[in-house]
């Protein structure tokens, strides 16, 4: 075998190790963006993609998520799987068929579906016996069959019927007052415009509730009106809360809000994606939508006068609006996103995290530099000591001058601002005035000798001979310095408490901590992504100086 196929074995094996280990560390990036794509029902069991919107231009209709399906059981053998899946199915249907008189009237209309047996199987698998496949199919048939009563069709039917409806609805004033509109199948919705019926629905489901049967298949949209008592003043009212469930179709809904002779419309529509009961909450527009808090409503604008002025009345309009199957798509994958970008001051974190970036960067730059050609280029008594002594300060951790350097800035009224997160940048950073002076010893003494023949001091050798040549190791400075000060968190943490202060890393925790709580995993996964595009982007950017600035330092000329 010859020297050039070696090579380009030798080359191949290289390259293939280099798309492995880029495949290996992207993976957890790829699983953080897919997630910030996904509702709440869709994190487990985990799945690398997103499942595609339920498009329906009807609804309702009977729908079963992949994560609901039966699923072969790790102890089962695929042969006994294969053998019993198909005639399980198949009596669990003719059971449930059979059942018809013991269930609610409406559910005759979809029992021959198979999907409501689909999810009794995938419920009872999880009751079986873990030998139960061992035997003959015609046991595990029986089995099943013998398992099965109205009480778990119901719930099996709870979980595949996939609808909207509206339930309760509340109205909110500003001095904390609360309204309940009554019943919700008394609250008096009547149909405006559009191919929907409304059905009330008192028995069946786990609650009841005011079905919205409708079709997209001739008109675009359907808008729904109520005209409902309101005991408190128009000026006091704040927010409007309805209870609703949705189908996963992911159309949109506006609301218009009329009373007192005002109109006030949405701002930004709610969407009909995910599934279950969901609580959508519209509110007045005012200050607290400027204010550095997490927003969990939508806003009210004032859209002018209206006709409608009963005294002590309000009159609530729904129009939901159908999506194309691309349109439902794109706000699936962006509902997250737009999330964060309304519950959150974002660009005014942004706006301090670049504040702080910038004048980090900056100051890192201009201090390490000089302190670096100090150490590097010029000669004076005790500078190996001194050298030494900012090396020591290395192995210093942080946590030991913590309590000290706290004091120092709380007593120089530093405290609450961002003065302590970027001065200290102008004082120099042992690490990079150690890359900088070694990148500063490869260059060669020549060129600064020539350049004081030609009558140059120090601050002309500085700013024309050295700064040129180290461009790779400031920029390797910089992208480090980018990562540190964007991915701070501790530091904000312990000198600031204003919430308009707050850098991204702070303010996305604050947001953890609303949506933690809610158990809104997917909202974190798509504020991680914002947080970490811009990393990405800068070091795909400025790779080949990063690459160039650490390669090269310590390298003689």
């Amino acid at each position: 075998m010859n020297r050039t196929v070696i090579k380009g074995i030798n080359r191949t094996i290289l390259h293939a190790v280099l798309l492995a280990g880029a495949v290996l560390f992207s993976a957890p990036f790829v699983w953080l963006a897919s997630s910030s794509a996904k509702a709440p029902d869709e994190l487990y069991p985990p799945r690398w993609l997103p499942p595609a919107p339920a498009f329906r231009a009807s609804s309702p209709y009977i729908a079963l998520r992949y994560n609901e399906k039966p699923e072969q059981p790790v102890t089962v053998a695929d042969e006994a799987w294969v053998a019993a899946r198909g005639p399980v199915q198949a009596g669990l249907e003719k059971r449930v068929r059979a059942m018809a008189d013991e269930l609610p009237y409406f559910y005759r209309a979809y029992l021959e579906q198979p999907e409501i047996a689909e999810a009794v199987f995938a419920e009872l698998l999880r009751r079986a016996p873990h030998d139960l496949f061992s035997r003959p199919v015609q046991e595990v048939v029986a089995w099943f069959a013998g398992q099965l009563d109205a009480d778990m069709v119901r719930n099996a039917f709870n979980r595949v019927y996939r609808r909207v409806a509206l339930a309760d609805i509340y109205v909110y004033g500003w001095d904390s007052s609360q309204e309940h509109f009554g019943k919700v199948l008394d609250i008096p919705w009547r149909v405006v415009s559009g191919n929907v019926k409304i059905v009330p629905r008192k028995e069946g489901l786990r609650r009841q509730a005011q079905e919205l049967h409708y079709t997209f298949k001739d008109e675009a949209d359907f808008t729904l009106r109520a005209e409902m008592p309101l005991a408190m003043a128009v000026e006091n009212v704040k927010k409007v809360r309805f209870m609703n469930h949705v189908d996963g179709t992911w159309h949109r809904i506006w609301l218009e809000v009329e009373m007192g002779g005002k109109r006030w419309r949405s701002e930004t529509p709610a969407y009909t994606g995910g599934r279950g009961w969901q609580e959508t909450t519209w509110q007045v527009a005012s200050e607290e939508d400027r204010a550095a808090m997490v927003r969990t409503w939508l806003v009210l604008r004032e859209a002018g006068t209206s006709d409608y002025d009963t005294p002590a009345s309000m009159r609530l309009t729904l129009r939901y609006e159908a999506s194309s199957p691309l349109m439902a798509l794109a706000n699936k994958l962006l509902f997250n996103y737009r999330e964060v970008l309304r519950m959150v001051p974002l660009w005014g974190y942004v706006r301090n995290s670049m504040i702080l970036v910038t004048l980090n960067i900056f100051g890192q730059i201009l201090s390490s530099s000089l302190i670096a050609f100090a150490f590097s280029r010029l000669r004076w008594p005790g500078r190996d000591a001194c050298f030494l002594v900012v090396l020591a300060t290395l192995m210093l951790p942080p946590q030991v001058t913590l309590i000290p350097v706290f004091l120092i800035y709380k007593s120089l009224g530093w405290y609450n601002t961002l003065l302590p997160l970027w001065v200290p940048a102008f004082f120099g950073n042992a690490f990079y005035i150690f890359l900088l002076r070694q990148f500063m010893k490869g260059i060669p003494r020549d060129l600064e000798d020539s350049a004081r023949i030609d009558g140059c001091g120090y601050p002309g050798i500085y700013g024309r001979i050295i700064l040129p040549l180290i461009k790779p190791a400031l920029a390797a400075i910089a992208i480090f310095t980018f990562m540190a000060v964007w991915n701070d968190f501790m530091g904000p943490l312990i000198f600031i408490t204003d919430q308009e202060l707050y850098p991204l890393s702070l303010g996305l925790f604050s947001l953890h901590a609303t949506m933690g709580a809610l158990g809104r995993q997917e909202i974190m996964m798509a504020a991680s992504v914002l947080m970490t595009l811009p990393v990405i982007a800068l070091f795909f950017a400025a790779q080949r100086h990063f690459i160039q600035g650490v390669t090269l330092t310590g390298m003689k000329g």
